[in-house]
């Protein structure tokens, strides 16, 4: 099986919204809400499944009460592939294919548990690895879930800021 690649706007527009700002608030779906979410339904459903390539991703970590931005990445500096639904819309008489990252609870997680409001559920994007892509690209909304995995401990965060020390 081949991959098909398009581009996609970070934000799902769901097929019925009417303006491109409703993806500002829909970066990413919660697993344990996907198919229940109205924003979201139609992909769940129809088994609109994605994978994004990132080398990098951000996340806020608290030292002494304020946020600070990590960079994180995997050790080794390879890209990775992220889960994702996607869907189209039609804004302004033009297709509008969009995605939305899913996420788990990570209030468990050795590395993931350190990131956001100290008072907030913690929570961790997906990656899928290189051995499972082709399955979640292929398998239905029943069987999702086989592919929501936790991180492995190949990642590190460095702070974007390189004033700040390591913690």
């Amino acid at each position: 099986d081949e991959f098909e690649l398009d581009i996609a706007r970070f934000g799902l527009i769901p097929s019925w919204a009417k303006e491109l700002k409703f993806g500002r608030h829909t970066y990413n779906t919660r697993t344990e809400t996907v198919a229940s979410k109205a924003s979201f339904r139609h992909a769940w459903k129809n088994n609109q499944f994605a994978l994004v390539p990132v080398d990098t991703f951000y996340e806020p970590k608290y030292i002494d009460g304020k946020s600070h931005w990590y960079a994180i990445s995997r050790e080794d500096g390879d890209p990775f592939t992220v889960a994702a639904i996607y869907d189209d819309a039609i804004i302004e008489s033009e297709k509008v294919r969009s995605f939305s990252m899913l996420t788990i609870n990570a209030n468990q997680h050795p590395f993931m548990k350190q990131f956001h409001n100290p008072n907030d559920e913690k929570r961790s994007i997906i990656v899928i690895p290189e051995e499972s892509r082709q399955d979640w690209l292929h398998c239905n909304h029943e069987e999702a879930s086989e592919f929501f995995f936790e991180m492995r401990d190949e990642f590190i965060a460095k702070p974007r800021d390189p004033r700040l020390s390591e913690n």
